[in-house]
């Protein structure tokens, strides 16, 4: 009776709390809600007073982890994908010395914004993409990159449910206009193949298939190069001196080469999913991971870009297989060319699959641990893993079952997503968390003193000789030049006019938004329990003065947890300094060290020494694969002028890659 009383949604399981079917001779077991994951689980206990229900925390379930080549295939596949086919036609837009030029170059600045987000991310000790923009810019960050992630993953799995019904049904023999029967085709094979790939929780569970797919992806490239025909055509064009001096830049068309290319190597918004999945993820191992991964898809891309260029020219299309016609040779060439990449279709799928699930999981999920992305733990309950997969699936079949231009998909979600992610999100992150470092060297190079503005629309620039005043660039600004009148007002009047051509008003703005952002993360994260991190332990050793009342004004550890809970040795706050000025303090490594119970030594109490023992007696009973060694933070040197060089030009990049990619929609 009080069952038929409860809410249908809260029957259901979706919002309140659902039942298990008890067993006989048990009481029914309470399970959590869909959307609200519960830290704790709930089971039945018999004793001889009766049965009564029980609470008990819950533990880490032991994700699967990958090992560094698991983790490679894994990058390897999710930068790949269809764009392969695509690079000799980017070749011919910008000219192949500048193509070449654009394809190694992209692949370098990938690798490096890869190391620089899990780098980043480890410093604040955050777990996700979407925290660490949130640590940089508050609420608005986190559903910002959480958009873009959900808009780059969901266009990739529409475009290659896409290709599987354009490439499939023509190698069963299917006729191009058929389109019931090519719908059929792609329905029956996505739900046989993609969708159960896709159902599986851990990202290391796919390491198998993207190494089966980084091989069919070679074997693509290896026909391409095999069957086109560049030696005949090199020659008709008199030689490849003649070519190289004819496609050095081709100006008129550089720009959608360049929308082509950079998108090609996207792959940051599964970066944080195949960083987690990786076992001990020291910044070494996982240097090694992107290091070899671009290395391989640079060589691939090239190889594919000049052979493919070269056999057909200024006729190259943007699927280079579409050029393989007319003899017979070619034909099977590039139905086996087809066939090849239709299965590479098959086994990428899933991996943008688990990057629109875990956006899902961060928006729709309650909780802490959905919060942090923490997919294995939030989806190891089966029936919100296929609820959730299920629902993306047929959300993405649909449309692609409906439309029939690929080119346009995939050049829209690149161009919106793809700058965002890879290039604009790795260098705005940087430059607001390390904002206070930014401000310090901006004040020992410009020879100015900063000092943020309390309304920071009112800041004014305010040299200290000359009477100019400029509003609403985000700081206050006191300029230090020279004694001498003329030389002094010239100096000033240069450095005035530089700091706004070097758009330093924004830069600044932007890294004190992030100063204080990150200070106030810092407060929040600073009064919840340690928490693990799959990316791993770092320990921080600088501390802030400014962590809020609990730390003290001192820059003490009072107040501030500091333990080995749940295998994470670095501090629940975030341990940065961020305060400005000579405020900052950097204590000595010692009063940090942990001791043997977990706890930090000095900080006393019997509070704390419970603490420590439980926190020591979770640790041993943990399974060794949580119990991942500790390292210096990677990021624990001061940031130079090179590096910040590098954010910004990611973000400069970023701004033209955009332009770029909404020129060659």
């Amino acid at each position: 009776m009080e069952e038929d009383k409860a809410p249908l949604l809260g029957r259901l399981g979706l919002l309140g709390g659902s039942r298990k079917k008890a067993r006989k001779g048990r009481a029914p077991v309470e399970r959590s809600p869909f959307f609200a994951p519960r830290a704790t689980k709930v089971r039945s206990v018999e004793t001889p007073g009766g049965t009564f229900v029980k609470n008990e925390k819950v533990q880490p379930d032991g994700a699967v982890k990958s090992s560094i080549m698991g983790a490679s295939a894994n990058l390897i596949n999710a930068i790949v994908g269809a764009g392969i086919v695509g690079i000799p036609y980017a070749i011919r837009e910008c000219g192949l010395v500048t193509g070449v030029g654009l394809v190694l170059f992209c692949a370098l600045l990938t690798e490096k914004s890869l190391r620089l987000l899990i780098e980043t991310a480890r410093h604040v000790n955050v777990p996700s993409y979407e925290m660490l923009l949130e640590a940089s810019f508050g609420t608005i960050g986190f559903y910002f990159i959480s958009i873009n992630m959900f808009i780059m993953a969901y266009g990739a799995m529409l475009t290659y449910l896409m290709i599987v019904k354009q490439t499939l049904p023509v190698l069963l023999g299917v006729a191009v206009d058929n389109y019931p029967m090519n719908n059929a085709i792609l329905t029956v094979s996505s739900l046989l193949v993609q969708l159960p790939l896709s159902c599986q929780r851990d990202m290391a569970q796919l390491a198998k298939t993207s190494r089966i797919s980084v091989v069919l992806d070679c074997f693509i490239v290896m026909i391409i190069a095999i069957f086109s025909p560049f030696q005949n055509a090199v020659e008709e064009q008199g030689g490849i001196n003649e070519v190289l001096s004819r496609s050095i830049v081709h100006p008129t068309t550089v720009f959608v080469g360049l929308g082509v290319l950079s998108f090609a190597f996207v792959c940051q918004h599964s970066a944080f999913i195949i960083a987690g999945s990786l076992e001990q993820p020291s910044k070494k191992r996982w240097s090694k991971v992107t290091s070899r991964a671009l290395c391989i898809c640079a060589f691939l891309a090239s190889i594919c870009g000049i052979t493919g260029y070269l056999g057909f020219m200024e006729a190259t299309e943007g699927n280079i297989l579409n050029n393989f016609v007319g003899d017979e040779s070619f034909h099977f060439a590039a139905n086996v060319a087809r066939g090849l990449l239709c299965s590479t279709m098959f086994l990428v799928y899933p991996m943008e699959s688990f990057v629109t699930r875990h956006v899902c999981v961060v928006l729709l999920f309650q909780g802490r641990r959905a919060h942090e992305g923490e997919d294995h733990s939030i989806l190891d309950r089966k029936d919100r893993r296929i609820a959730l997969t299920t629902g993306l699936y047929i959300l993405a079949l649909v449309p692609a079952l409906l439309l029939q231009d690929v080119g346009s998909v995939l050049a829209f979600t690149g161009a919106i997503a793809g700058s965002c992610l890879s290039y604009i999100g790795p260098g705005v992150a940087y430059l607001a968390v390390h904002g206070n470092e930014f401000l310090e060297l901006v004040e020992t190079s410009w020879g100015f003193k900063l000092a943020p503005s309390v309304d920071r629309g009112q800041a004014k620039f305010a040299p200290l000789r000359g009477d100019i005043e400029v509003a609403n660039t985000g700081v206050e600004i006191e300029s230090a030049v020279s004694d001498t009148p003329e030389t002094g007002y010239l100096m000033m009047v240069l450095k005035t006019v530089a700091w706004y051509i070097l758009w330093m008003p924004f830069w600044c703005s932007v890294a004190t938004f992030g100063k204080k952002t990150l200070m106030a993360f810092s407060q929040a994260e600073s009064i919840k329990s340690p928490h693990p991190n799959p990316l791993g332990n770092v320990l921080h050793n600088r501390l802030s003065t400014d962590m809020g009342s609990k730390a003290g004004a001192s820059g003490s550890l009072d107040g501030i947890k500091h333990s080995t809970s749940e295998g994470n040795l670095a501090a629940a706050a975030v341990i940065h300094k961020v305060a400005s000025g000579n405020d900052a303090k950097t204590l000595p490594k010692k009063n940090i060290t942990v001791s043997g119970y977990g706890a930090v030594e000095g900080a006393g109490g019997n509070r704390g020494i419970a603490a420590a023992i439980a926190a020591k007696n979770k640790q041993a009973a943990k399974p060794s694969s949580w119990q991942v060694d500790v390292e210096e933070d990677p990021q624990h040197d001061p940031p130079t002028t090179y590096d910040f060089l590098i954010a910004i030009g990611f973000i400069l990049f970023g701004v033209v890659a955009l332009s770029a990619g909404l020129v060659s929609i």
